[in-house]
């Protein structure tokens, strides 16, 4: 029933994106796309314009596989025009390998930065990459509105089923069992830290380790210690569009917006009931407004930030800490300058009644009406590119040239959140961070623990309509940020009444 449900939620999010196709709004899941995988995190280019490929790439065999197989495939994940030359080289040597491999497979570049109303204009005009890399909130919609190609038969042959996690399984499948994208990597919410900031403010210890927000109230007062100290914000937060409300989930969750409290939940019938003036949620967004009014640490175009311009700002120096993942930490440091030396990644702030971190990530999904043998080489080259569940040597040499190149463009080199059932994968990823990593991991260690102590509890997004309640927060939460006399509960009892209107109109329940 739920996920029946959800279907028929998200069919009526893509409708009305088709009406508004013009509107070009960003997806708040889309950091996930702009994370570790190639060709993910546009970047000012290289001093140097044609840096030679990692020579990790020589250690895999070019010798012809499979001479017969003809097609042509399109990466969307292919580095940005204004990706640093080190990252393009890592991609294009992976490519050069696979047309000795493949030598009738034409590999066309086109960079595409996913949002899912762009993706629609493009899959309905048939100019859709074979391969691109939507959030996960997103694979139940496109493939419900066949706009996602079906790689079942190509994925079959290389007898990676047994790899995939069940709920990546059910997530990437049709109610047939057919299958139209791959896991590409998790990511779990926690703070970016620019350690030049926090030295200024004297909150580094003498052994260089950090002195960071272990609770929302510690992340308030470290980040009003940081402004008085440096003039700079303490927090940056990007409160347009989706995005504010995106953030204020996690945060709301940590206040106890959970449970009986959840935000979203199904009554003893089905109906889907918006919660949002419980006491937990309100205190939430007091607390959002107290780091406006009381506090004082928000950046001073909070309401215009987006998720790009807030790693800009991070990496820059202009702020201290940002709400981010392990997935895109290459964006404040090869994206914006910031030396790896000077970044740290900690977990998620616990709050007064829970300590939970958002868990979500981002998929290769493929093209409508690709044809089987385009499946075959698009899966041929992500193989070449260490991005399947592989750990044989060609796999772990080419998973040594991504990391090599991160390393290369001055990227944190960091073992991802696993998201395939191999052990053997996810080891020799671990293995591999560790040979190429930059970075002292004291400064990521109590974040990568987090992930498997249970000193915080990993939760997926909201169930239903996800982008467009993301959206009526965010209204909320900005009537927060410009008003000092705005009241939180009216706020969220008017984004409860219009959200619950909407559902119900949408839902026909």
């Amino acid at each position: 029933m739920k996920t029946r449900i959800r279907f028929l939620a998200l069919a009526a999010v893509l409708c009305m994106l088709l009406a508004a196709c013009s509107s070009n709004s960003a997806s708040p899941a889309a950091p996930g796309n702009t994370g570790s995988g190639a060709g993910a995190d546009p970047s000012p280019a290289a001093d140097s314009p044609n840096p030679a490929a990692p020579t990790e790439l020589d250690e895999i065999p070019s010798d012809v596989i499979d001479a017969n197989l003809t097609c042509e495939i399109s990466l969307g994940n292919y580095p940005a025009d204004t990706a640093k030359a080190e990252e393009i080289a890592v991609v294009d040597g992976y490519i050069a390998i696979m047309k000795k491999q493949y030598p009738n497979v034409t590999v066309t570049p086109d960079y595409f930065s996913y949002t899912l109303d762009t993706y629609i204009g493009r899959a309905l005009g048939g100019t859709a990459p074979t391969i691109f890399q939507p959030p996960f909130t997103d694979p139940p919609l496109l493939i419900q509105q066949g706009i996602a190609g079906d790689i079942t038969e190509a994925l079959e042959e290389i007898d990676l089923l047994k790899d995939f996690s069940p709920a990546y399984l059910e997530m990437l499948s049709d109610e047939n069992g057919r299958i139209y994208g791959l896991p590409r990597d998790g990511y779990v919410m926690g703070l970016h830290l620019n350690l030049n900031l926090f030295e200024q403010a004297g909150l580094m210890n003498e052994d260089g380790t950090v002195q960071y927000p272990k609770t929302l109230q510690e992340l308030a007062e470290t980040g009003r210690i940081i402004k008085e100290k440096t003039g700079k914000a303490g927090l940056v937060f990007p409160a347009s569009d989706t995005y504010g409300g995106w953030l204020f989930t996690n945060i709301a969750w940590n206040f106890g917006a959970v449970g009986d409290n959840a935000m979203q939940y199904q009554d003893e019938n089905g109906k889907w009931i918006v919660n949002l003036t419980s006491d937990a949620c309100v205190a939430a967004l007091e607390y959002v407004k107290s780091l406006r009014w009381e506090y004082d640490i928000l950046n001073a175009d909070t309401t215009t930030s987006t998720w790009a311009s807030c790693h800009t700002a991070l990496g820059s120096g202009e702020a201290a800490m940002n709400i981010a993942a392990d997935d895109s930490t290459a964006e404040p440091t090869a994206g914006a300058g910031l030396a790896v030396d000077k970044f740290a990644l900690v977990p998620y702030p616990a709050g007064p009644a829970g300590a939970y971190a958002l868990k979500g990530g981002t998929a290769y999904m493929f093209a409508p009406g690709i044809t089987v043998d385009q499946g075959k080489a698009a899966l041929a080259y992500l193989k070449i590119a260490g991005l399947l569940p592989y750990a044989d040597d060609a796999a772990i040499a080419a998973m040594k040239a991504g990391a090599a190149g991160k390393r290369d463009r001055g990227a944190p080199v960091i073992p991802p959140v696993p998201a395939w059932n191999n052990e053997a994968f996810v080891q020799a990823q671990k293995d591999i961070a560790a040979e190429y990593s930059n970075v002292d991991i004291r400064l990521y260690e109590d974040y990568l623990n987090s992930l498997t102590d249970g000193s915080i509890s990993l939760r997926g997004e909201e169930p239903i309509y996800t982008q467009d309640f993301y959206r009526e927060l965010t209204g909320a939460v900005q009537l927060m940020i410009v008003r000092e006399d705005s009241n939180a509960r009216s706020a969220l009892e008017k984004a409860q009444n219009n959200f619950q209107a909407y559902l119900d109109d949408q839902l026909g329940q």
